[in-house]
């Protein structure tokens, strides 16, 4: 397995990046940690159901057509696109609750986002991945964590430490990926939001990606 680390400035075509544009790998891997409740995070006590008091992290990928538009969004609401071509392995609470097996520096992950390439729908041309901390506790108080994106070979593209993330963080447009003729293009985004939920997340992104167009294709959208 290769893995590498990325700069910031992270932005290549899958191939140029070594990685199989088969099958990607969004994952997230951290350790359970319990948060003493107390300050601030008292008032944010009714999100919080039977895994009161530990950090609860979410992955998204959220599907976006040329006018930059939401087609479709994978999270733990929504297992998979209507295509099938993106597949949520399913939500973990706590980052404790898939076992040991599934523990930090285990094997698996505890939570990942399948997307096959080949089966994402030809009207899809940009695909945000995002991450949210569940109950608004920032991601940088994990003991231990990272995200990360990986193909079927193993080969990794980068790894986000959760610990060095902006001490206020609870969302993360974590990186972009853009339809080219025959590949897709990858860049790291790493780019704290202001929302509070993937929801809303996903509808800023769809905004930062319109101002981003060429000025003529911005037009047509007003």
């Amino acid at each position: 397995m290769s893995t590498t680390t990325p700069s910031p400035l992270l932005s290549d075509s899958l191939r140029g990046l070594g990685l199989d544009a088969g099958t990607l790998f969004f994952a997230l891997n951290y350790e359970f940690t319990k948060i003493e409740q107390k300050g601030l995070f008292k008032n944010l006590k009714k999100r919080f159901k039977k895994n009161e008091g530990a950090i609860d992290i979410d992955l998204a990928c959220v599907l976006y057509d040329d006018n930059c538009n939401i087609s479709d969004i994978v999270w733990f609401k929504q297992l998979r696109d209507k295509a099938e071509s993106v597949k949520h392995q399913g939500d973990s609470l706590n980052g404790k609750d898939r076992g040991e097996q599934a523990m930090y520096l285990a094997p698996l992950d505890q939570e990942q986002i399948r997307l096959y390439l080949d089966k994402i729908p030809a009207h899809i041309t940009h695909i945000a991945l995002i991450a949210n901390s569940y109950h608004g506790q920032p991601f940088s108080r994990v003991k231990k964590g990272e995200i990360h994106l990986s193909d079927d070979e193993g080969n990794r593209s980068f790894e986000v430490n959760l610990k060095q993330l902006p001490r206020d963080c609870i969302t993360l447009w974590v990186a972009h990926l853009r339809r080219e003729v025959d590949d897709w293009h990858l860049t790291l985004q790493n780019l704290p939001l202001p929302a509070l939920d993937l929801s809303t997340a996903a509808q800023e992104v769809a905004h930062e990606l319109a101002r981003a167009l060429p000025p003529e294709r911005d037009s047509t959208l007003r």
